[in-house]
């Protein structure tokens, strides 16, 4: 159970890490496709600050109680 718990919740991060990154490369490489330019910084340093937060958990879980993953 704690093994199935644990690769759930390394998913999870591993998805919200992801849509960040996916973001991000949307923000940089589609600007013109973003209707508020004013505000494009401060959403990319948004996603950033997110997925960087799901990986500092994922890393962190995977040290502390990767044994079992």
């Amino acid at each position: 159970m704690r093994a199935k718990m644990l690769k759930a919740v390394i998913m999870e991060l591993e998805a919200k890490e992801a849509k960040a990154q996916a973001t991000i490369e949307l923000y940089l490489d589609k600007a013109v496709a973003i209707a508020d330019h004013s505000e494009i910084l401060d959403e990319i340093t948004k996603w950033a600050n997110y997925g960087a937060e799901a990986r500092d958990a994922k890393e962190y879980l995977l040290a502390e109680f990767g044994d079992g993953v």
